[in-house]
């Protein structure tokens, strides 16, 4: 007798989470729609009954949904791991401007008053920052309402606290990490920590968790044990991934092809072509020159308050290392004694990171620069240096020379594009990185490179000045 089917691993529907996430989008989508043309119909004040033409939105609503489905707005969101909002910006912007435009016919041949030019305008500028509102508040209601996603690890005991770790600084993640199969049969407190992989298939059965993360390097895990739980996985309707322990390996830029059912990780060289570095550069003396005039009265202010609070100069100057090792004059508000290099070497005793001086509570720092630093405000006079030419709005984090020795191999091609003020490494954690996983972050930000990136890293710049994530 042939030997019986065993359950699909193709699903009816989407996951429970991801269902109601899709769901939620479409709401904030059509939703955002009709809020944006209600107030595009009362702007321009030229019809007696807004309302009644309003309500011929509706039948054009099922096509909105598709254009937005094939432009993927609903189906990266549940792909990706981390939020997709800025991502999706661009997919947003260009199925509004098809849609405004098949909008405006449609009113055209519908019997009703036909849309006016300056009622597809208003419509065409709310539309985009309405829905994208409210799509990140809808997927924040329905994170807080279903909790974040229950990870199980299966790896190592190092791999398990650094996924721990990372999972808990970024709660915008949604995920929680709630236990772990480790092999090596080594203990990591706090979690649910099991010495074999036999209770797996039971603890997806009975839907315990909704992702399952495997470290699938030929060491660990066989090839055949690993093809097993992710089957196991999407018969059960749980999420399943894997990671490299070589995480260098799987930067921004790589990619996965197909050749005839094999699959290629493709990792291309990264380019920054003559036309781009233009407009880097432009976009960085811009923003620079604008911020340096509109935040002139406040740099006065702490300017002031800096020296009024300790003795020394206002400024901070520091030799950094810039792009080619080129060595510049780094400016900040000065946030410590004076003196306060000559103690370095004594106070790395206490650092919490062997490679640079990272402790909870700096003895050097004074009273206003402890507030500077809270806030990020010591940073301000390095749009200087942007303007200058020394720095970029975006890129790695520039280190001072004693700090740069420690950086060795293909980490020093971090030093291949201009430092910046912000970048992944401060939107990600700041400090609370080690130094280690700084230098593959900023590797990760060069061999992935793109404007577009850039433009998203400046967006999440405030959110994590605001949360103060990673202040030393």
């Amino acid at each position: 007798m042939p030997e019986p089917l065993p359950r699909r691993v193709v699903q009816v529907r989407y996951r429970d989470r991801d269902f109601a996430l899709r769901r939620a989008l479409l709401v904030a989508d059509m939703l955002g729609l009709c809020l944006a043309l209600g107030l595009a119909l009362l702007s321009a004040g030229k019809r007696a009954t807004p309302e009644q033409d309003l309500l011929w939105i509706l039948p054009t609503l099922p096509l909105w949904a598709l254009l937005f489905w094939m432009y993927g707005l609903y189906g990266r969101p549940v792909r990706r791991l981390e939020p997709t909002h800025l991502d999706d910006l661009p997919s947003l912007f260009h199925a509004l401007v098809i849609g405004t435009l098949g909008l405006w016919l449609f009113y055209k041949l519908a019997p009703v008053r036909k849309l006016e030019f300056e009622e597809v305008i208003v419509f065409g500028l709310v539309a985009l920052p309405l829905i994208a509102g409210l799509r990140v508040a809808l997927r924040a209601v329905i994170l807080r309402t279903q909790g974040p996603e229950r990870v199980f690890a299966v790896a190592p005991a190092a791999d398990v606290r650094l996924l721990r770790r990372k999972l808990t600084n970024h709660p915008e993640y949604g995920m929680e990490l709630v236990g772990a199969v480790d092999e090596e049969e080594s203990d990591e407190p706090g979690l649910s920590i099991d010495a074999s992989l036999m209770g797996i298939e039971e603890l997806l059965a009975t839907r315990q968790i909704d992702h399952l993360l495997v470290r699938m390097d030929a060491g660990y895990l066989p090839q055949r044990q690993l093809a097993e739980l992710m089957c196991l996985c999407h018969r059960e309707g749980i999420r399943f991934g894997c990671f490299s322990g070589e995480r260098g390996l799987l930067s921004p830029s790589a990619e996965i092809n197909h050749l005839e059912g094999m699959g290629i990780m493709i990792s291309n060289p990264p380019v920054l072509r003559g036309a781009a570095r233009l407009v880097k550069r432009a976009m960085d003396i811009v923003l620079s020159a604008a911020l340096l005039t509109a935040l002139a009265p406040l740099l006065a202010a702490i300017a002031v308050l800096v020296r009024l609070d300790s003795a020394g100069h206002v400024l901070y100057r520091q030799i950094r290392v810039g792009k080619d090792g080129k060595r510049f004059e780094l400016l900040k508000f000065r946030t410590m004694v004076v003196g306060a290099e000559q103690q370095v070497a004594e106070l790395m005793k206490e650092s919490v990171d062997p490679h640079w001086l990272v402790l909870d509570g700096d003895p050097r720092v004074t009273r206003i620069g402890r507030w500077l630093r809270r806030n990020s405000l010591d940073e301000l006079p390095q749009l200087w240096n942007v303007l200058r030419g020394d720095m970029s709005m975006v890129g790695p984090r520039p280190l001072p020379e004693r700090d740069d020795e420690n950086v060795r191999g293909w980490a020093r091609h971090r030093l291949d594009l201009i430092p910046g003020i912000t970048g992944y490494w401060q939107v990600l954690g700041g400090n609370s990185i080690p130094f280690s996983e700084m230098l593959e972050v900023d590797y990760a930000y060069v061999a992935g490179w793109s404007l577009l990136q850039d433009l998203k890293l400046l967006v999440q710049t405030v959110p994590a000045v605001v949360r103060r994530r990673g202040i030393n």
